[in-house]
């Protein structure tokens, strides 16, 4: 059972993420307002518990979504990263989460 607070919104968009011995490109597959899930050639390099900063560039037109402190819960298949946000600035988690809630998060308070 996926016990989630927070719906996983289908998306795709660039990701640029930096560990303290990692640098990387990504594609992010679905996004949530506590993470993410993020698909990299360089993910088997990040072990779970490593902390990233991480850039979200959103098909939204505007600048990336800077998340500064993120955390890797898991690694799949030495490609795919569950990412949960630790720190976001308060006008990024706005911006996000008005991003996601047209794409079907409909209690996003």
């Amino acid at each position: 059972m996926d016990n989630r607070y927070s719906p996983r919104i289908p998306i795709e968009c660039t990701a640029v993420f930096t560990g303290d011995a990692v640098l990387g490109v990504g594609r992010v597959l679905d996004v949530s307002l506590p993470g993410c899930l993020m698909q990299s050639g360089e993910a088997e390099g990040v072990p779970p518990g490593e902390y990233i900063r991480l850039k979200l560039y959103l098909r939204d037109g505007q600048s990336a979504i800077d998340v500064p402190l993120a955390v890797v819960r898991w690694v799949k298949d030495d490609r795919l990263l569950g990412l949960e946000f630790i720190r976001l600035s308060e006008e990024d988690a706005i911006r996000l989460k008005y991003f996601v809630r047209p794409h079907g998060q409909v209690n996003a308070a």
